[in-house]
């Protein structure tokens, strides 16, 4: 992809935008999955069962290989596709 025209960081600028709203859209189904979880967190948190970072800790360690996973995944679709590397085997 050339880089010396106005075009050319439209291009990139509308990429930059494509990939941070599909990451906000894959974030919100994440989110229903957590707020599925309170009622159980607040019970035990209530009952004193486990401390709070002891429910939470695990679920947060578990997201962040899946988020580098989907980032990954969608910077291998898109990367080639968009222009921004004319060969693969760069």
């Amino acid at each position: 992809m050339r880089h010396d025209q106005v075009n050319d960081g439209i291009i990139f600028m509308g990429a930059l935008f494509i990939g941070l709203i599909t990451h906000l859209f894959n974030g919100f189904a994440e989110l229903a999955m957590s707020i599925a979880k309170l009622p159980v967190f607040y019970k035990q948190r209530d009952l004193l069962f486990f401390p709070a970072w002891a429910y939470g800790l695990p679920t947060w360690i578990l997201k962040i290989p899946i988020s580098f996973i989907e980032c990954g995944l969608y910077v291998a679709l898109t990367y080639y596709v968009i222009g921004f590397d004319p060969s693969v085997n760069r």
